[in-house]
C-alpha cells in the first residue's frame, strides 16, 4: 500500500467514525425529545402559568445558583481533562457561566437582591447540580451530563420562558442563549472525538438518562416550592410584567 493509499484509507476512518458518532449524538438528542414530549403538561416546563414579579425573582436566583454552580464544578474539571481540545472548550465555558451569573445578579439587583447568601436551594436540586453534574468519572461522563443533557433542557427552558420576562430580563437571556449554543456544540465535539467504544457508549447513554431523571425531579420540586411559596395556580388573566 502506497503512502498515498495509506493515507487515503486513514481519513476514510476518520469520517466513518465521525459520522457513526454523530448520529449516536443525535440518537441521544431525539431520545431526550421523545422523553420530554411525552411528559405529561405540568412536568414539560418550569413555566406553567404567568409569573410574578416574586417568581420572577424565585426563578432568577434558582438560574444564578446553577450558573455558579456550573462555573465552579467545569472550573474544577480543568485539572483532570487529559484531552487538550476539550481542555480548551472547556475553560471558554467557565467563563461563559460566570458571564451569565453576573448578568441574572444584575437583574436580581435591580428587583433589592444582592447575593444568593439567605437563598436556600431545594433538595432535588442540590442532588442535581450540586452532586451529579460534578460527578462524572472522566470527560465523556462530565459533558454527557452537562452540555449533552443539562444545557439542552437549559437552554429549552429559556426558550419557552422568555415571552412571560420583563425586557430587561429577556435581553440577559439574548446574551446568554448564544453560549448555550456553544455549550451544546460543546457536548456534540467532545462525544464526536473522544466517545468511540460501546463502552464509552453505555456510559454516556447512562448519564444522559440519569440526569434526565434528576432534572424531571428538579423541575417538580420548582413548582412544589411555587406552591409553597403562594406563588402557584396564579389567575390567567394576570397582566405580563412590564
Amino acid at each position: 500500500m502506497t503512502a498515498t493509499t495509506a493515507g487515503t484509507g486513514t481519513a476514510a476512518g476518520a469520517r466513518s467514525r465521525g459520522s457513526a458518532t454523530g448520529q449516536f449524538y443525535d440518537e441521544l438528542v431525539t431520545g431526550l425529545e421523545t422523553a420530554r414530549a411525552a411528559l405529561p403538561a405540568e412536568e414539560a416546563s418550569f413555566f406553567n402559568r404567568p409569573m410574578s414579579e416574586p417568581e420572577l425573582i424565585e426563578w432568577l436566583c434558582f438560574q444564578a445558583y446553577y450558573e455558579k454552580r456550573a462555573a465552579e464544578f467545569i472550573g474544577r474539571w480543568l485539572a483532570d481533562t487529559p484531552q487538550d481540545d476539550a481542555f480548551t472548550l472547556l475553560a471558554r465555558q467557565v467563563r461563559d457561566e460566570a458571564r451569565h451569573y453576573q448578568l441574572l445578579m444584575r437583574a436580581l439587583d435591580r428587583r433589592g437582591v444582592s447575593s444568593l447568601d439567605r437563598w436556600r436551594p431545594e433538595p432535588e436540586w442540590e442532588e442535581w447540580i450540586d452532586g451529579w453534574y460534578p460527578s462524572g468519572a472522566d470527560t465523556l461522563e462530565r459533558v454527557a451530563a452537562h452540555n449533552v443533557t443539562g444545557e439542552i433542557g437549559a437552554a429549552n427552558a429559556m426558550v419557552a420562558i422568555r415571552p412571560r420576562l420583563p425586557a430587561d430580563v429577556a435581553a440577559a437571556l439574548d446574551k446568554i442563549l448564544p453560549d448555550e449554543q456553544f455549550h451544546m456544540r460543546l457536548g456534540r465535539t467532545v462525544l464526536a472525538r473522544h466517545c468511540t467504544s460501546d463502552e464509552d457508549r453505555a456510559r454516556v447513554r447512562h448519564r444522559v438518562q440519569r440526569t434526565f431523571e434528576l432534572e424531571q425531579a428538579g423541575r417538580a420540586a420548582y413548582n412544589r416550592r411555587m406552591a409553597r411559596l403562594g406563588l402557584a395556580d396564579l389567575d390567567a388573566d394576570t397582566p405580563p410584567l412590564a
